[in-house]
C-alpha cells in the first residue's frame, strides 16, 4: 500500500465521494432517459410526428436514446474511477481520466446541441404541428384527429395556436378543448404547440441542470485523478528508493 500525503489522502477521499455521486447522477440520466422513452406524453407527440412524417419524433426518440446511453457510460465510469481510487491502481486512474476527457467533450457538445434546440423549437414545433392539424381536418384523417384530441385533453389545449384555428378554418370545435369534456364550460384558451414546447423544455432543463453540474464535478475528477496516480508513482518509487 502506497504511503501518501494528507493533502493527497483528502483528493482521494474527495475523488471516491465523487464517483459516487457520478454514479447517483447517472442512474438519475439513465433513468430520465427511460422516462421520456417511455412517458405517454411523448409517446403521444411521437406518434402524431410519425403521422405526418415530420422529423420530429425521430428527434426526440434519438434524444432519448443518447440519454440512456451516457447514463450508462457515466454509471460505469464512476466504478471504473472508484475502485482505481480504492485500490490505488494508478493504470485504472490514468484511464479514468482519460475517458472521463472525453465524457466531458462529448456532454459539452451535447448541452450546445441542446441549448441550440431550444431556440428552434417552437418555430419548428408550431410549422409542423400546424401542418399535421390543417392535412389531418382537412382529409378527415381520423387517426391524427384522434391524437390531436387525446393532445388536447393532455395538457390543456387546444388547437395549434388557439381555439381560432378551428374557427377560421369553418371546423367543429371537439370536445377535446373544453375542460371535462363539456361544452358548456369556457374552453381553453392555450395552444397546444406552445403547451408542448413549455412541457418539453421543461423536461429538459432538469436534465441541463444535471449536465451543468456534472460537468463541473468531472474537470474536478480528472485533475484529482491525475494528481492521485502521480502521487502513487512517487510514492511507489520512493518506497523503492528507501528499500535500495
Amino acid at each position: 500500500m502506497s504511503h501518501l500525503s494528507c493533502g493527497i489522502k483528502c483528493i482521494r477521499f474527495a475523488l471516491l465521494v465523487l464517483n459516487i455521486i457520478f454514479l447517483i447522477g447517472g442512474c438519475l440520466i439513465f433513468g430520465f432517459g427511460i422516462h421520456m422513452k417511455i412517458n405517454e406524453n411523448f409517446m403521444k407527440t411521437s406518434t402524431l410526428y410519425d403521422t405526418s412524417q415530420v422529423l420530429g419524433a425521430e428527434a426526440i426518440q434519438w434524444f432519448t436514446k443518447i440519454l440512456i446511453i451516457i447514463g450508462a457510460i457515466i454509471s460505469s465510469l464512476a466504478m471504473f474511477g472508484y475502485f482505481g481510487a480504492l485500490c490505488h491502481t494508478r493504470m485504472l486512474l490514468y484511464m479514468y481520466s482519460i475517458v472521463l476527457s472525453l465524457t466531458i467533450i462529448f456532454e459539452f457538445v451535447g448541452i450546445i446541441v441542446m441549448l441550440s434546440f431550444h431556440n428552434n423549437l417552437w418555430e419548428f414545433y408550431d410549422a409542423g404541428f400546424t401542418k399535421i392539424f390543417q392535412r389531418a381536418y382537412r382529409n378527415n384523417q381520423t387517426k391524427s384527429i384522434e391524437i390531436i384530441s387525446k393532445l388536447e385533453r393532455e395538457f390543456h389545449c387546444c388547437g395549434v395556436n388557439s381555439i381560432g384555428d378551428y374557427i377560421k378554418s369553418d371546423y367543429r370545435i371537439p370536445l377535446s378543448c373544453y375542460p371535462n369534456q363539456v361544452s358548456q364550460e369556457k374552453p381553453f384558451n392555450q395552444g397546444c404547440a406552445e403547451a408542448i414546447v413549455i412541457w418539453i423544455w421543461n423536461e429538459l432543463s432538469l436534465i441541463t441542470g444535471i449536465f451543468g453540474t456534472l460537468l463541473l464535478i468531472e474537470i474536478f475528477s480528472v485533475v484529482a485523478s491525475l494528481v492521485l496516480g502521480v502521487a502513487i508513482a512517487h510514492s511507489a518509487n520512493t518506497e523503492i528508493y528507501h528499500k535500495l
